[in-house]
């Protein structure tokens, strides 16, 4: 296991094969089971970081899940929550009361009562529904740390799994490691809030627009009867 310095792409090295994945796990299970001891993890190095973000996926634990994701994934989550109050105020503001249960429904706004959401983390807690799993042999062996490399500012690291899983984190302000790369598994689990917002803002520009061409035709058929009558005056 190396922390060192890159010193060629990542992509260009081989996975070891499960033949060697195996008996490197047995040595390592013959080495605890011998010593009796179990490894400190510390948030404050990428391996460390990277196996209690495991851990606590394996337990299901939602509230440390996302205690280990970096703040730009947090962000998008507290985004897309913003997002999902705005169309629910946009929907009570714009549209008609029968059309508005529907409306709710289909953006996904119902979410926020339905579920209790009131924050981004509860939003991920809804999205992901984190929970325990099942640990086989090949999943915990899979998921064991192969390598980690750390970049020379020593402000970003990518931590490979033996089953070839890469996994990047950043260092953040606190000292502690993150995982960065969930942000674009996110943006994509969560890419239809954005886009129900914009059918929505259509919706309602279209209704805007209708009710604007009402009231003109209203105000050109009283200009109509009033020349009509100011004619009939004369």
């Amino acid at each position: 296991m190396s922390n060192s310095h890159p010193s060629q792409p990542l992509a260009s090295r081989v996975v070891p094969s499960l033949a060697r994945v195996l008996v490197t796990c047995g040595l390592l299970l013959v080495v605890a089971a011998t010593t009796g001891c179990e490894e400190e993890l510390l948030p404050q190095e990428p391996r460390g970081a990277y196996l209690l973000f495991r851990q606590a996926i394996f337990q299901g634990d939602a509230d440390q899940v996302w205690a280990y994701l970096d703040k730009d994934t947090k962000d998008l989550f507290d985004q897309r929550y913003g997002t999902l109050l705005a169309m629910s105020d946009q929907i009570v503001q714009f549209l008609p009361s029968v059309d508005q249960k529907l409306a709710r429904q289909q953006t996904g706004v119902v979410m926020l009562g339905d579920q209790g959401i009131h924050s981004g983390q509860e939003l991920f807690n809804a999205v992901f529904k984190p929970k325990a799993v099942e640990i086989t042999p090949e999943i915990e062996v899979g998921t064991e740390v192969s390598e980690v490399e750390v970049n020379e500012a020593e402000s970003e690291a990518v931590v490979v799994t033996y089953a070839g899983t890469v996994y990047r984190l950043v260092v953040e302000e606190d000292g502690i490691w993150r995982i960065s790369n969930w942000r674009e598994l996110v943006a994509t689990r969560t890419a239809w809030v954005d886009g129900n917002q914009t059918a929505l803002e259509q919706t309602v520009s279209d209704l805007i627009n209708e009710e604007k061409e009402g009231v003109d035709k209203i105000i050109k058929f009283i200009l109509a009867e009033e020349e009509k009558r100011a004619a009939r005056n004369k």
